[in-house]
């Protein structure tokens, strides 16, 4: 009977000890783009025209996969986006690329946040606004070629687990 209870609570204790899992456990894995938001302002004319853009259209293959051994992320992103500038036009829009993430856990402070650096060195910020077991949204600023002007723009991103 003592041996039952010395295992029973040696098995408690260990329980005890799991650890938490970390921002980068949450995020590992692959997850499927299943929303695009997207707003900025496109300078036409002297003047700036608030441009705002939707997914119309997100292929099953947007995908971003993040492992954390080995360090790697690999991404693609194929979508039509509904935009509207003054008028409403449908912009095929595709992005990605393969290199490394890193986590930065705000601490409850600020925002939790993952930086993507590209095989090429650039690298890419996006905030995380929520994550949930199976969810998670991310903003990021990026410059975006639209009609051959580069437009700062404000994307956000609905993902899914895989």
């Amino acid at each position: 009977m003592k041996k039952i209870l010395a295992a029973g609570l040696v098995l408690v204790a260990l329980a005890a000890c799991k650890k938490d899992p970390t921002l980068s456990d949450r995020l590992e894995g692959t997850w499927l783009v299943n929303d695009i938001v997207a707003s900025g302002q496109l300078a036409f004319g002297g003047q700036n025209i608030p441009l705002v853009a939707n997914d119309k259209d997100i292929a099953a293959t947007s995908l971003f996969t993040m492992i954390q051994e080995p360090n790697s992320v690999n991404y693609a992103v194929d979508a039509t986006l509904s935009v509207s500038a003054g008028t409403t036009l449908d912009v095929p829009w595709a992005q990605s690329g393969t290199g490394t993430w890193m986590t930065i856990d705000g601490g409850g402070v600020a925002p939790d946040s993952v930086h993507l650096i590209g095989n090429d060195g650039t690298v890419t910020k996006y905030e995380v606004l929520s994550l949930l077991d199976a969810s998670v949204r991310m903003r990021t600023k990026q410059i975006v070629d639209f009609q051959g002007q580069g437009v700062d723009m404000t994307i956000e991103f609905g993902f899914a687990k895989q």
